[in-house]
């Protein structure tokens, strides 16, 4: 009997351990990584997952400016406290030969994307997001 009971608590334990790492990792956040030069985002297309604890990881290898503007995308998404202040009037401008990460949880749904530095987006510097 004791053995029994033993047996079923240690598969007990067992089972919680194994949900307690499954939740842990999907606590993950994942990464979504957009090289800027000049003039192009690479990918243009950026697929992202909605409902998905996400960090865009916005990389500029140019030497001058570059902005990530999707204002529709970040109306409908709920960013994280802490970048917060990095998204100003639906952009995030991100400095020559710098990266900038910015934690969001994406809103399903299709964004147009550019760089509203002048001429860039004229130029080819535009894409779309794409959240399912």
């Amino acid at each position: 009997m004791l053995k029994a009971l033993l047996a079923a608590v240690l598969a007990a334990l067992v089972t919680y351990a194994g949900e307690l790492v499954g939740t842990a990792h999907a606590a993950q956040p994942a990464t979504a990584t957009v090289d800027m030069a000049n003039f192009s985002f690479n990918p243009a297309q950026l697929q992202l997952h909605a409902n998905t604890l996400t960090t865009l990881q916005l990389h500029n290898s140019s030497s001058g400016g570059h902005s990530f503007s999707a204002p529709a995308f970040f109306a409908a998404a709920r960013i994280e406290p802490g970048s917060a202040g990095l998204v100003h009037d639906g952009k995030v401008e991100i400095p020559g030969r710098s990266t900038v990460q910015v934690a969001l949880i994406p809103a399903a749904g299709q964004y147009p994307l550019k760089c509203s530095h002048t001429l860039h987006a004229a130029f080819g510097m535009k894409g779309t997001i794409i959240v399912r």
